[in-house]
């Protein structure tokens, strides 16, 4: 280790002797960056004020409030990953031995101090702390790697069971990019971003996809994925469905927003059929957000929806959870779906500074549903040339 990374992590030296504290400062502090405490109390304070930086901590056993011994048991709580370091007497060294052996502490050191060992101990000390540091970073970015092909797998096998459930489905890259896009959530600086359980082995994350396999084989059936056909020769007034289906529900509150002058595909019953079970499968995943705003727009609706409890809620889509899918995440994803096949279009806008998402669900009575790319083809090119799947998953 050169002398640059020994200055880029600090040595946190605890000791109630003043004269203890300036002699180790001296003898080491050109080759480390050190910061000093009198006692346990203040050095504790000081590891929590400076814990990312500090890599090493050594402390004298004896000290007033606190002992060595009960400050490193509490270092080791909140950073595993510290070095911790036990300068004692000889009169301690049986404690300190101790303390050794139940792997509490990485070294003990008695005084008074031989100087090149102790310089020496510091040195390895430091090592084995930036050693371990960079064997994590590359952990993380494995299990992160891991995580990314479990990922992709899940949202590829949804995507070809919704087409084995029902062959002819259409347009299965609408649904896709907008159950990709609903599950995510921006990450925020204090999030973690690695999902996977570090202490998962191939043979358990195989199980688990087993069983979410499984559950979409049953959740997505033709039954939930085939619609009833629209008539796009016809156009009704969006608020004339929206109106009966939220006005009485309890849940949904209906905000007129701007009239759309293009109106839906028909007839009116056909179509508050279709977007029932939109409304239905929303409302199970969104259950904990209270009162759901939605609102007119030109060409169809706009929901208001909190991205954070729509992601977790959404998360076994996308990620290798214990639980498979539940049957109401199912229920959106088939809804979603069924919904494109009848040639809705989907879009996800988030509030910029907010923990809210608006889904916007249109239709263009001018454009009927595409029937020449139905299926396996459909599938093919929804892949190919998704943009938003390929982004998320492509590496």
């Amino acid at each position: 280790m050169n002398e640059q990374t020994q200055k880029d992590h600090v040595i946190l030296f605890v000791d109630d002797e003043e004269k203890t504290r300036k002699y180790f400062s001296r003898l080491f502090g050109q080759n480390f960056e050190i910061l000093l405490a009198e006692d346990g109390l203040q050095g504790l304070e000081m590891f929590r004020q400076n814990m990312d930086k500090i890599g090493v901590v050594v402390t004298d056993q004896r000290m007033p409030n606190m002992t060595g011994s009960q400050l490193l048991e509490k270092v080791a709580e909140m950073k595993p990953s510290c070095i911790r370091i036990l300068s004692t007497a000889y009169s301690d060294v049986d404690a300190a031995v101790d303390s050794v052996n139940k792997g509490g502490i990485y070294r003990y050191v008695t005084k008074p101090w031989e100087v090149n060992d102790l310089e020496m101990t510091l040195t390895r000390a430091m090592e084995l702390y930036v050693l371990e540091k960079e064997r994590g970073t590359l952990l993380k970015q494995k299990l992160s790697s891991v995580e990314m092909l479990a990922s992709s797998d899940r949202v590829l096998s949804i995507a070809t069971m919704a087409v084995i459930g029902h062959e002819g489905l259409r347009h299965v890259d609408r649904a896709l990019t907008a159950l990709v896009q609903l599950a995510e959530v921006e990450e925020t600086e204090q999030e973690e971003e690695l999902t996977v359980d570090g202490s998962l082995n191939w043979r358990e994350l195989y199980g688990r996809h087993l069983e979410y396999l499984r559950a979409i084989r049953l959740g997505l059936t033709r039954d939930n994925l085939k619609g009833l056909e629209l008539d796009y020769n016809t156009a009704v007034p969006v608020g004339d469905v929206m109106g009966p289906l939220v006005g009485g529900n309890g849940y949904f509150e209906w905000l007129r927003g701007e009239e759309s002058s293009t109106g839906w595909p028909g007839p009116l019953g056909t179509m508050a059929a279709e977007i029932s079970t939109l409304l239905t499968a929303l409302e199970s995943v969104m259950r904990d957000a209270g009162i759901l705003l939605v609102s007119e727009i030109q060409g169809g609706i706009e929901f208001r929806l909190s991205s954070r409890l729509l992601s977790r809620n959404l998360e076994p889509l996308r990620t290798a959870t214990k639980e498979a899918p539940s049957s109401e995440c199912l229920a959106l994803a088939a809804a979603l779906f069924r919904l494109a096949d009848a040639g809705a279009n989907y879009e996800v806008v988030p509030e910029e500074g907010r923990d809210m998402i608006r889904f916007k669900v249109t239709f263009d009575p001018s454009h009927r549903p595409d029937n020449s790319v139905v299926g396996w083809d459909s599938l093919s090119a929804a892949l190919a040339g998704n943009d938003v799947f390929w982004a998320r998953y492509g590496g």
